[in-house]
């Protein structure tokens, strides 16, 4: 049977094919450990990511946010990663081009049908880390019956 990382990094593989947005802004991302339940990743941003102000854009963050809560769906064994039904995201700092992002999820509850997730974005500035934004999102993950 396949590690959680490789099954996860598999369903990611098959997303980014069929996801044009994904394939344009997270074509760089990299799933760095996963456990059931818990994900780890990083991003580098580039000018796709920014604002006017060349600044990580608010879209990119709600998008990091649905990707990583999907990511932590598919880590229970799961192909499918949900159908969102509600985000909410504070954003606490910015992040400019060519920095790292640390983009980290965990299931907060796997239900039979919703699926409840928190995420967190940091980066590293000065050698400590800086929370650039949070996030929960809750999923619709009911599996279609046979």
């Amino acid at each position: 049977m396949a590690s959680v990382l490789t099954h996860v990094q598999n369903v990611w593989q098959a997303q980014r094919a069929d996801s044009p947005i994904y394939a344009l802004l997270l074509a760089n991302v990299t799933i760095d450990d996963a456990s059931m339940g818990a994900i780890r990743a990083s991003l580098q941003l580039d000018k796709n990511h920014t604002n006017s102000k060349g600044s990580l854009h608010g879209t990119m963050t709600a998008c990091i946010i649905d990707w990583i809560a999907g990511m932590v769906i598919a880590s229970y064994g799961l192909t499918g990663t949900g159908v969102s039904t509600d985000i909410h995201i504070s954003y606490l700092a910015g992040a400019k081009e060519g920095e790292v992002l640390e983009i980290s999820g965990r299931s907060m509850k796997m239900g039979g049908t919703l699926a409840f997730v928190s995420a967190d974005i940091t980066k590293i500035k000065d050698g400590e880390s800086v929370v650039v934004a949070t996030g929960l999102h809750t999923k619709y993950v009911r599996q279609k019956c046979a």
